[in-house]
């Protein structure tokens, strides 16, 4: 349950582990995995002299290893030497040459065994008082750790069924409301379809009712029109959604000039709403990005509009301002308005698909879903949203142009 970061944990407990044998001065440092009816490797230091690997495992029950008494105990065991020790002189570990072990048991975030974590030496070895409290520091370390990332788990699942459940209300309203027009308008026409064939039963239908009727089924099939092509258009806005593109290429862009390109055209947008723009970036700073333009075009599109209908709305004087800031790897791009921003405990939401909390007034909640999935998924950056005290700020990081690109 910890470990979409699996990797991750396994390489940061393989630098504490190198450190701990190297203080120790032992070979053999490991963390023991419980694997349901096994025991195995799950994480080591990196050492000639250390026999195992990640991944080794053996049977538990019975197995005489030195980590199923410590498991099986929840107890330290020391063992200086088990050569001259009757209870362990002929334990598994002996065949690697493993004659002296310390281990103590780590638990997972629910109080439960998860392993051990132990030092072993291939001669007699009486360890310190200072080597065992190192030891226990390691242990209490690494189950903060599985506790963090237990928590983390948790609440990315909260996350993701918070978002699942905004996707299934708005994409519920966006296509019931179509399609409730289309079903009342379709009763509207059975109704006038029906009352012509009466009338005309009875030979009572005259040119005034047919007409009349006529021109209710003309108006009512215009709105079935209106709203299937509505429901079309909503499913479409999903599908842009969801399904990513790349069949459009990257290339060196130099970002400062496009972006002042761009605004360029959004003038007569900008204008209208009586908004000020502002572009900025360092004296020379290089801001050569490796991205397709016409997709952080449209990214910025999305952030001018939502700035424009929702942030700017109410707002004197207002202004959007960006920010190109040139770092190691990438270039981060910063986003910002003068107007009402957003709500901090909406910011884990707000990228969410069909969240909003302007459906009232028409907003749909699919703009940021659709910026974030370009940015990840397409430009290969990322874009969060950050506290402001006045307006919004979204940063947006971009992969730079390496110089084998830029000089090519």
């Amino acid at each position: 349950m910890y470990y979409q970061k699996h990797d991750e944990l396994i390489e940061s407990w393989n630098k504490t582990l190198a450190v701990v044998a190297k203080l120790a001065s032992v070979p053999v440092a490991l963390v023991m995995k419980m694997e349901q009816d096994y025991i195995s490797v799950f994480s080591k230091n990196e050492n000639n002299e250390n026999p195992y690997n990640v991944g080794d495992s053996e049977y538990l029950n019975g197995s005489g290893l030195y980590c199923e008494q410590v498991i099986k105990s929840q107890k330290i065991l020391n063992i200086p030497n088990a050569l001259s020790d009757e209870n362990w002189n002929n334990n598994p570990d002996l065949k690697l040459n493993m004659i002296a072990y310390l281990g103590l048991p780590i638990v997972d975030d629910e109080e439960t065994p998860f392993g051990t974590v132990c030092i072993l030496d291939n001669k007699e070895h009486v360890f310190s008082e200072t080597t065992i409290e190192l030891l226990e520091t390691v242990k209490q370390s690494f189950e903060v750790q599985l506790k963090q990332l237990h928590q983390q788990h948790l609440a990315e699942e909260k996350q993701q069924l918070e978002e699942l459940s905004i996707l299934i209300s708005g994409l519920s309203h966006e296509i019931n409301t179509p399609l409730g027009i289309g079903i009342t308008t379709i009763s509207i026409i059975e109704s006038n379809i029906e009352d012509i064939q009466q009338k005309l039963d009875l030979k009572s239908l005259n040119q005034k009712t047919l007409s009349n009727c006529l021109n209710t089924i003309k108006e009512s099939v215009k709105l079935l029109t209106n709203s299937l092509n509505n429901a079309a258009e909503k499913v479409t806005t999903l599908q842009d959604l969801l399904i990513s593109d790349n069949v459009k290429s990257a290339q060196i862009i130099s970002l400062y000039p496009f972006l002042n390109s761009i605004f360029d055209t959004y003038k007569k947008m900008l204008t209208t709403h009586n908004v000020k723009y502002n572009i900025k970036q360092k004296h020379s700073e290089n801001t050569d990005a490796f991205i397709v333009p016409e997709l952080l075009q449209q990214v910025l599109l999305i952030l001018c509009k939502n700035s424009l209908e929702h942030g700017l709305a109410e707002t004197s004087n207002p202004e959007i301002q960006i920010e190109l800031i040139n770092y190691s790897n990438v270039i981060k791009l910063h986003y910002k308005d003068n107007g009402k921003g957003i709500d901090s405990a909406e910011h884990n939401k707000i990228f969410s698909p069909f969240y909003t909390t302007s459906r009232a007034i028409g907003s749909s909640g699919v703009g940021l879903s659709i910026a974030k999935r370009i940015i990840t998924q397409q430009l290969h950056g990322e874009i969060s949203i950050v506290n402001s005290s006045s307006g919004v700020h979204f940063i947006i990081s971009l992969p730079k142009a390496v110089d084998s690109l830029a000089n090519s």
